[in-house]
């Protein structure tokens, strides 16, 4: 019998590229998908036309309670900070199949500011010599909690479960709807309404990067060793963390490569960076020192001894793309220069 994948949040950015990844790789599987609107069913269906879509959002419990127990395995894509979603869910499972969960949570975890915003940090957390440290962060910490619990409801219920922790999410989707990642996009969107690049302080601050192909590929990992009967090598429930990463970047050399582009797409007048303290960065971003005036460095040793390797070229190769998406969506033509 074919394997049922029930996914949440296909409709978004991860969810839309692991539903493509898994489509394409295991037309075998037997997709079935969370959407909240008819509209979003349609949507989904012309896309993947032998999946399956069920209506609901992430508080209808039912819903999600019938399709845990259906599932062999299940991609909480949706959300890293929503508790009842996988409450709900693997209460259902542990009814049913007693799959696999996977949920998925964001390297922001470990938001560093140590030495202070726009500075470097020298820490860098492997997600197996440093696992202790990571699953007793508390709740001060971004996501914590939230995969606190979804490990605790898993050993409550018998049901095996993992986090999938992302980091900077570079590249354009390729999934039914969400087609835009978060931190260089609203970087990038800032920029151009600003009319100005800039750094928070110094920018000398040092995150994770990873394309959004290989992400979703990691996730057909995880799946494929759910769904294996003997000898897995992956580990669950409190074990079961896994950055995904594939390189680094200092946050002032993403904004000089993207006021480049942007000069020279003639989104904005200069190519010059400002440094801006980080209560005139909170005036340009609220989220600014989170997005950009930390560290989060992090190693993913878990997903590669899985096998797993990111494919994609380095971040700067996308840049350009992701500068002309932008500018697509808020309207600037290339000769604009009126700010």
């Amino acid at each position: 019998m074919a394997p049922t994948i029930f996914i949440t949040g296909v409709t978004g950015y991860i969810g839309g590229e692991v539903a493509v990844v898994l489509a394409e790789k295991h037309p075998e599987y037997n997709l079935v998908f969370l959407v909240r609107k008819d509209e979003q069913a349609k949507i989904v269906k012309a896309r993947f036309p032998s999946s399956e879509t069920v209506i609901g959002d992430l508080d209808s419990h039912d819903v999600l309670f019938e399709q845990g127990k259906r599932a062999d395995v299940v991609l909480q894509t949706a959300s890293a900070d929503h508790i009842a979603v996988g409450e709900s869910i693997i209460a259902g499972m542990a009814q049913g199949k007693k799959g696999h969960y996977i949920h998925v949570s964001g390297s922001g975890i470990l938001h560093d500011v140590t030495n202070g915003f726009g500075n470097p940090s020298t820490k860098i957390y492997h997600d197996t010599s440093d696992l202790a440290a990571i699953t007793s962060f508390d709740s001060t910490h971004i996501h914590a909690d939230i995969d606190a619990s979804v490990t605790a409801a898993g050993l409550k219920q018998g049901i095996p479960t993992a986090i999938v922790s992302p980091v900077t999410i570079y590249g354009i989707g390729r999934g039914p709807v969400k087609n835009r990642s978060l931190q260089i996009p609203f970087l990038t969107e800032a920029i151009i309404k600003r009319g100005k690049a800039f750094t928070v302080l110094e920018g000398n601050n040092i995150w994770d990067n990873v394309h959004i192909t290989d992400l979703a590929e990691a996730y057909d990992v995880l799946t494929e060793e759910a769904l294996k009967l003997n000898g897995v090598k992956s580990s669950w429930g409190k074990e079961g963390y896994y950055f995904v990463e594939s390189a680094e970047h200092r946050w002032k050399d993403i904004v000089a490569e993207l006021a480049k582009i942007a000069h020279q797409k003639g989104a904005i007048k200069s190519a010059g960076v400002e440094k801006l303290s980080v209560e005139d960065a909170i005036a340009v971003q609220p989220w600014a020192p989170l997005l950009w005036g930390g560290n989060c460095r992090s190693r993913g040793d878990r997903i590669r001894a899985l096998g797993w390797s990111p494919s994609a070229r380095k971040i700067e190769k996308y840049l350009p793309e992701m500068v002309d998406f932008e500018i697509k969506s808020l309207g600037t033509q290339s000769s604009v220069t009126t700010f």
